[in-house]
């Protein structure tokens, strides 16, 4: 019997029905979780760009964290907030601001340890929600988008298997062909030279995502259903303090963090949480990134006078426990500095490309059957641009009103679904919301610079403003490479019209 591994046409063919309806099967909220994943690689720039006239200081020194715990303690006390524990972020390279959090108290903290005005990273935190759970309750949420890099991966993998060619036409790249053809060669194109960025980005989103989902499975069948001692395979117990505790004196900072410096001295340190502040059996924690390691950082466990009760080891762990501990950094790019988040951002962009090029393929093939799907088509292009002019606007709407971004982004994409489905034409919706997205950006900055002023163009809100500016002039490129197409289109036409009638 001959053994041969060129793929059969049979094979190929059921490769590429099954890579079509996972794609149509997943297509809308897959394209929102690439499109909001690709701007929360700015996560912490766009934290800062939120409140741009806020102090950064990476120095501090260790009395402010005893003032602040003080004035935090006694904020949550006249507030009559419950809390167990104090967490600070410490300022470092990503958040050059000093934060306290008590309870649901989230203040700024000044260099002298008083206590400034409230943290509200609203906007940000529903980037980052819509991407991990698309908005709905964390435990749904979560596993659905775990479940969806799960099918991001089929497709990715399906993909490459449905083009036995795919070595040979890696340079094939027919922009003045057809529509179908300049989609399908943007389509493996960009599938083929950016595979293994997005088979990470699926397989690190999957992992994180479906975790939760694993730590019950694997509670059920070893620890009788306990998942806190799955967790605890990972991370240290957390203390506990007994009933009626008595007060003592409050953490020695200074001393802490002197430690600090002689057992870590290259580590960055980027939190701090005080366990039971001026009770019995406090506890402090401090966490750290590790240079040249992947894992999102290291934890210290300190007793009150400095002295150290043990490092958590997540940097030195078994491989298991590291490869988990790094999947965090490498789904979102925060290593290796910003070139890094740079590349990510170009190559989120080009996976949205990629889930809009395949389903345009699709509906451009069912319309040279004979069998078009106008609606379908109204509404999904409602959504390829819709979705990003939502997000633009919710950015907009509550810089300026502190509308929830949720409903607005939600409400948006929706409402244009619904109307598209009834109304318009397919050129007239992209038109339409190619120039309303370029709108929202540009009104996103210029909102911000009103409320800001001159905050508005520094550190990371040059940063937050430069991706705004950017996408809008992306797509204002794109609305005139669209309006060449169609001019030389007609004039091709007309010439060709004029030559026939001779």
């Amino acid at each position: 019997m001959k053994f041969s591994l060129k793929p059969t046409p049979a094979f190929v063919r059921d490769m590429t029905d099954g890579h079509s309806v996972l794609g149509l099967a997943v297509s809308t909220l897959l394209y929102i979780v690439c499109v909001s994943g690709t701007l929360a690689v700015f996560y912490n720039e766009f934290e800062r760009w939120e409140q741009a006239s806020e102090l950064e200081n990476l120095e501090v020194s260790p009395s402010a964290y005893q003032l602040a715990t003080e004035q935090a303690v006694a904020l949550a006390k006249e507030e009559k907030e419950e809390f167990d524990s104090i967490k600070f972020t410490i300022p470092n390279t990503d958040m050059p601001r000093l934060t306290v959090e008590v309870g649901d108290i989230e203040r700024y903290v000044a260099a002298d340890g008083s206590l400034l005005g409230k943290v509200e990273h609203e906007w940000t935190h529903f980037l980052a929600y819509l991407h991990f759970a698309l908005n709905l309750p964390l435990g749904l949420g979560v596993p659905l988008v775990g479940l969806i890099g799960v099918l991001m991966a089929a497709l990715i993998l399906s993909g490459l298997l449905a083009h036995p060619k795919i070595i040979k036409d890696a340079f094939s790249f027919r922009l003045t062909g057809s529509k179908r053809l300049q989609q399908v060669d943007l389509h493996n194109r960009l599938g083929v030279w950016a595979s293994p960025f997005h088979l990470a980005i699926a397989i690190t989103g999957a992992f994180i995502g479906l975790s939760q989902v694993a730590a019950f499975a694997i509670a059920g069948l070893f620890f009788d259903g306990d998942t806190e001692r799955v967790e605890h395979i990972l991370y240290r117990e957390h203390p506990i303090m007994e009933e009626n505790a008595p007060e003592m004196p409050l953490p020695d900072f200074a001393e802490i963090l002197a430690q600090m410096e002689r057992i870590a001295p290259n580590e960055e340190r980027t939190k701090l949480e005080v366990a039971f502040p001026g009770r019995e059996g406090q506890v402090v924690e401090i966490w750290t990134r590790v240079p040249e390691k992947l894992v999102w950082g290291e934890r210290y466990h300190f007793n009150p006078d400095g002295s150290l009760i043990e490092k958590e080891g997540w940097s030195e762990g078994d491989a298991a426990k590291q490869v988990y501990l790094s999947t965090f950094r490498l789904h979102f790019g925060h290593f290796s500095g910003f070139p890094v988040k740079i590349a990510y951002f170009l190559l989120g962009i080009g996976m949205c490309v990629l889930v809009v090029s395949g389903i345009n393929i699709w509906l451009v093939r069912k319309r040279q059957r004979g069998q078009p799907a106008k609606r379908l088509e109204r509404v999904w292009m409602a959504q390829v641009w819709g979705i990003p002019f939502a997000i633009a606007l919710s950015a907009v709407t509550y810089l300026a009103f502190a509308v929830p971004a949720a409903q607005v982004f939600w409400g948006t994409t929706v409402v244009l679904s619904v109307v598209a489905a009834f109304a318009g034409t397919v050129a007239g919706w992209s038109m339409l919301l190619r120039g309303a997205t370029i709108a929202a950006c540009v009104l996103a900055v210029i909102v911000h610079t009103s409320i800001f002023g001159a905050d508005s163009f520094v550190h990371a809100s040059l940063v937050a403003n430069a991706v705004w500016l950017l996408i809008a002039a992306g797509i204002a490129a794109s609305c005139l490479y669209t309006w060449v197409r169609r001019r030389d289109g007609a004039f091709a036409s007309s010439v060709g019209s004029a030559v026939g009638s001779r």
